[in-house]
């Protein structure tokens, strides 16, 4: 069975009116689910994406009280880079690591994660414009690589030269799409119109055209939030 087949329509599309509406009921689903996650298992592991969206939900989960020091922080994908200020790592460094968080998020940045396969607690993920999510461009090479369902590693890298979406740095580390689907809950943070018309009709799209369109496959345990 192909992975289109298995996309699936039970997930949850919530609308918020405005974005601090959004980023306050974003902040309180994630600080909810780690708290729950900690008091059955004892602790928590979380993966974060970079880019702009979900900068305001970082800072504000920053100043939640929650048991830090039971919560690993781990990253779903990362651009190669020699320049620090332009790696998703930094920003989630900067938004996350300060406040009631800041002595406790000493995060495996850098390594992304060794035990994706094992289950992620919580999974964050943004879209850009073009439909991809993580580091998984449309065109990319090795996008079928990294959303291949039978992929036996966690992490590929993806060259994304040419493609619009990537900017200036087409060379990616990422998660696998089995790695993100074995989350035991996944959010995807959208602002604005396009983004929600990008979102919507990813589904009448073959998955390597909207990679996005490759959550759908997480059923329920997939929220979106969006707001204008």
């Amino acid at each position: 069975m192909g992975l289109d087949q298995l996309i699936k329509t039970e997930h949850r599309f919530r609308v918020f009116t405005n974005r601090d509406e959004w980023a306050d009921a974003a902040t309180s689903w994630i600080a909810d689910n780690l708290s729950n996650t900690i008091a059955s298992r004892g602790e928590a592991v979380i993966a974060l994406s970079g880019g702009s969206t979900p900068v305001p939900v970082y800072g504000a989960l920053s100043n939640v009280k929650l048991a830090w020091e039971k919560i690993r922080v781990e990253i779903v994908d990362d651009r190669e880079t020699a320049d620090p200020d332009g790696r998703n790592a930094r920003m989630i460094e900067k938004t996350l690591r300060k406040n009631n968080a800041a002595a406790y998020v000493r995060a495996r940045f850098d390594e992304a994660t060794a035990t994706a396969n094992a289950h992620l607690d919580l999974c964050v993920m943004g879209m850009g414009t073009d439909g991809h999510t993580a580091s998984w461009f449309p065109g990319a090479k090795g996008l079928s690589q990294a959303m291949d369902l039978n992929a036996p590693f966690a992490i590929k890298t993806i060259d994304a030269t040419g493609c619009p979406g990537a900017g200036k740095y087409p060379r990616r580390n990422t998660m696998t799409l089995p790695a993100v689907l074995n989350s035991r809950q996944i959010l995807l943070l959208l602002t604005g119109e396009e983004k929600r018309r990008v979102f919507e009709t990813a589904a009448q799209k073959s998955v390597y055209d909207a990679p996005v369109k490759a959550l759908l496959a997480a059923g329920p345990r997939l929220t979106v939030m969006w707001a204008p």
